[in-house]
């Protein structure tokens, strides 16, 4: 018969059996709390990157569509060699009358010096679907310029209309009232949204508003 024999308890063996035994029900809860932690940690960071990705996307996105907008129409205008300020939309337009404020929904241009030539482009804000849209003599294929517009904003220095509009400026900020001379052109334009990628503007949201303002005059002496 074989008897068996067990070591005494000591120092050593105490040392060395706490080794060998797992976690405790603490130690454990501890290690899955900063385990929990870390990886909230983790993806709050890459929800803040993609946040603030698609916010700069967005930014970008519209500087460019409006500069490629706006880098046509002042051209447009600069190579005008006569203007009027008016309203209209794509069948008609009727332009504002000599000693009233030269303000309105369209403007019409044109290169020749011949003020019936019909080569001409009108450019006119669509307050229906929100778009600006481009028209060149008389042509049934329309351009869209600028769209996703509200016209909740002022024009500003004391003007009381909206924006989607064209104006004649003097040199002090005041309306034109005359075609003596060749004003600054002035249109203002407020967005209800980004559009590369789709980012909503306006109270509540990230931006509080988008406005682009654009000032610009013929370059064609009289």
């Amino acid at each position: 018969m074989k008897i068996l024999s067990f070591p005494k308890p000591g120092p050593g063996n105490l040392h060395r059996s706490r080794w060998t035994q797992a976690f405790t029900v603490a130690e454990m809860m501890v290690a899955v709390f900063i385990f929990v932690f870390m990886v909230l940690g983790i993806v709050y960071v890459w929800m803040f990157g993609m946040r603030y990705d698609e916010l700069v996307c967005s930014k970008l996105g519209a500087s460019e569509k409006s500069r490629m907008s706006f880098d046509e129409l002042t051209s447009d205008i600069r190579s005008a060699k006569w203007w009027k300020v008016g309203n209209g939309n794509s069948t008609s337009f009727t332009p504002c009358g000599n000693a009233t404020n030269q303000i309105g929904n369209a403007i019409k241009l044109s290169a020749s010096a011949d003020t019936n030539s019909t080569a001409y482009i009108i450019y006119y804000f669509d307050t229906n679907a929100c778009e600006l849209c481009r028209m060149s003599n008389g042509l049934p294929q329309i351009q869209i310029v600028a769209q996703s517009l509200t016209n909740s904003g002022t024009l500003g220095n004391g003007l009381t209309n909206t924006s989607m509009t064209f104006h004649a400026e003097k040199y002090d900020g005041t309306l034109a009232q005359d075609w003596q001379f060749k004003y600054a052109i002035v249109t203002t334009m407020e967005f209800f949204q980004y559009q590369y990628p789709l980012t909503w503007v306006g109270p509540g949201y990230y931006y509080n508003y988008y406005r682009i303002q654009l000032k610009a005059a013929s370059h064609c002496p009289n």
